[in-house]
């Protein structure tokens, strides 16, 4: 099988609500997917996408599809999709990091790999091991008493725990924040707190401990991505265990949080890993070292976040929590039918071949802003 040519659509598509993150990050209207469709001579189509996030992944929509439409395509122009370690040696040979703009090519393999073996991705990786996986839901930053009201609704709708964003507020102004959602949902709902690079060492060890009385399950993210050592100071000075999300892109990146003692949980985004490919790898040094991964999200559409799922229906470390499979239902629309299995705060795992979704041609027009093929 020999890829023919590949077809690269730059979509843009609103959120129905401003989301609110920390200073360091910012807020967000809008997400612009990358989408790939990869045609083969043998007539299969496999489809990807990546997130980027500028503050976040330093990639953006205009560098991925440079970088794809100058080196990473052409130079996988005529190779067998199915051989995933050689579409990523290619990729990586030709040019180093760019993650984001790989994840898109290697979603899209995985996609006909399992169309031409009739096979859902997760029978590919190591089986599935659940029927079903439990969703979280993310609040940004809001008023107490609003950000109290969403999370009794999100709590009634069936969603497992909730994700709050820290740090675009004060230390005290987000502390009476997880109070209020605290009350509102009781005691025993697991709350996440995430800080999104937005405090220093010191406010978030101050911080950490003005909220451990609230049962926080977990800390994310709390010091920029650079200050390792800073983190695994966290750590080891508060009771509430900790996740490494912008800190966390490749392997190499696994290994020194893991030497540092930096981190209970590792935050997986398929996107920022470079695809199914090297999160995989990354998840399985993380379960060698008794690590475990909270399945986490952009803001992404339906096919990345099909892609991710795969990962979490076959993983052994995932974290007991709800994990952020939700992402296409706080957008305007699902240019997929992924959010169709989400059923009371849970996303069922199919056994259709491939990614296990079908792509709407007409709103992904919709939404479209750019297109070009490679051949």
């Amino acid at each position: 099988m020999k890829i023919l040519k590949i077809d690269i659509e730059h979509i843009k598509v609103p959120l129905k609500k401003v989301y609110n993150l920390s200073k360091a990050i910012g807020s967000i209207e809008n997400t612009e997917p990358i989408l790939v469709k990869i045609f083969t001579d043998e007539g299969l189509l496999g489809i990807g996408e990546t997130n980027p996030f500028p503050h976040f992944t330093e990639e953006t929509p205009e560098t991925i599809k440079a970088i794809i439409k100058k080196y990473i395509g052409p130079s996988i122009l005529g190779m067998n999709p199915l051989n995933i370690a050689s579409i990523h040696k290619a990729m990586d040979s030709i040019i180093k990091g760019n993650y984001l703009s790989k994840a898109a090519i290697d979603i899209a393999c995985y996609d006909i790999k399992g169309k031409y073996s009739n096979l859902p991705i997760h029978n590919l990786l190591q089986g599935r091991l659940r029927e079903e996986i439990p969703i979280m839901w993310s609040l940004g930053s809001d008023l107490p008493e609003k950000n109290a009201e969403e999370a009794i609704k999100i709590k009634n709708q069936g969603y497992k725990s909730i994700m709050i964003k820290v740090g675009a507020l004060s230390i005290f102004d987000d502390i009476e924040r997880i109070k209020s959602i605290r009350d509102a949902v009781g005691k025993d709902y697991p709350l996440i707190v995430d800080a999104n690079q937005g405090l220093d060492v010191n406010t978030a060890i101050k911080f950490a401990k003005k909220i451990e009385k609230y049962d926080i399950s977990l800390l994310e993210q709390p010091v920029p991505y650079w200050d390792i050592a800073g983190m695994a100071k966290v750590r080891q000075n508060i009771n509430i265990p900790v996740s490494a999300d912008e800190s966390l892109f490749t392997i190499h990146d696994a290994k020194v949080l893991i030497e540092s003692k930096a981190v209970d949980v590792f935050s997986i985004k398929v996107s920022k890993h470079g695809g199914i490919y090297k999160a995989k790898q990354i998840m399985d040094l993380a379960k060698t070292y008794g690590i475990y991964c909270l399945m986490n999200s952009m803001i992404e559409e339906g096919i990345t976040q099909a892609a991710s799922l795969q990962l979490g229906a076959s993983a052994s470390n995932l974290w007991e929590f709800g994990h952020a499979y939700f992402s296409p239902l706080r957008l305007k629309e699902d240019i997929t039918d992924y959010s169709n299995n989400i059923i009371n705060g849970s996303i069922k795992i199919n056994d259709k071949p491939g990614l296990g979704i079908n792509a709407f041609d007409q709103i992904i027009e919709k939404y479209k802003v750019d297109e070009f093929t490679i051949s």
